[in-house]
């Protein structure tokens, strides 16, 4: 199983490799293929530079309506679209059968191996969360889990609305538009 790989270092689990989105954020430059600081900097600055949304998929209907907001005439009705009965019954075509959880022990490792990733993955929810709240958008998406603290550390969350100089909406997607 899962914890046997992990914890007994078998090549597909223990690969010292385990870096998979940083590159793809932080572009063509060799230093983009090694897991360290440089890389994540460097994919930060990409996502807060030269994209108009990164979003993650356990708010996929939030990063959907944030997406019709932004871009209507490509995501007109897509959220509509999305809870379209035969559109959930092709996404259920690839559910996981006997799905084991990692035990504590596993996940400190993958964790450890992974850290660069964790601090993209909690860096972009953040930048996401924001950008949420700078729309008024409330979450529509179940309560989280609640994260193992002890084991990944938790980044600074703010809850309340950003109230950062009145802007108005539009001018500031008119701004992004003109980078």
């Amino acid at each position: 199983d899962i914890n046997v790989c992990i914890l007994e270092n078998y090549p597909e689990c223990s690969n010292p490799r385990l870096f998979y989105i940083i590159p793809y954020f932080c572009g063509q430059h060799p230093r983009c293929r090694e897991p360290g600081e440089w890389a994540l900097e460097r994919a930060k600055l990409n996502v807060n530079e030269n994209f108009l949304l990164v979003g993650i998929l356990e708010e996929l209907e939030d990063v959907l309506l944030l997406l019709e907001r932004f871009l209507p005439h490509y995501f007109k009705d897509v959220l509509s679209i999305y809870k379209n009965p035969e559109h959930r019954k092709l996404g259920n075509l690839t559910v996981t059968v006997k799905k084991t959880v990692p035990s504590p022990e596993a996940i400190q490792i993958l964790y450890q191996r992974m850290r660069y990733e964790y601090e993209f993955y909690y860096y972009v929810k953040e930048q996401f969360h924001l950008l949420k709240r700078k729309f008024g958008l409330k979450s529509h998406t179940r309560k989280p889990r609640p994260r193992p603290e002890f084991f990944i550390p938790s980044p600074l969350e703010t809850e309340e609305p950003i109230d950062d100089e009145e802007e108005d909406d539009e001018k500031w997607l008119e701004d992004i538009y003109k980078r």
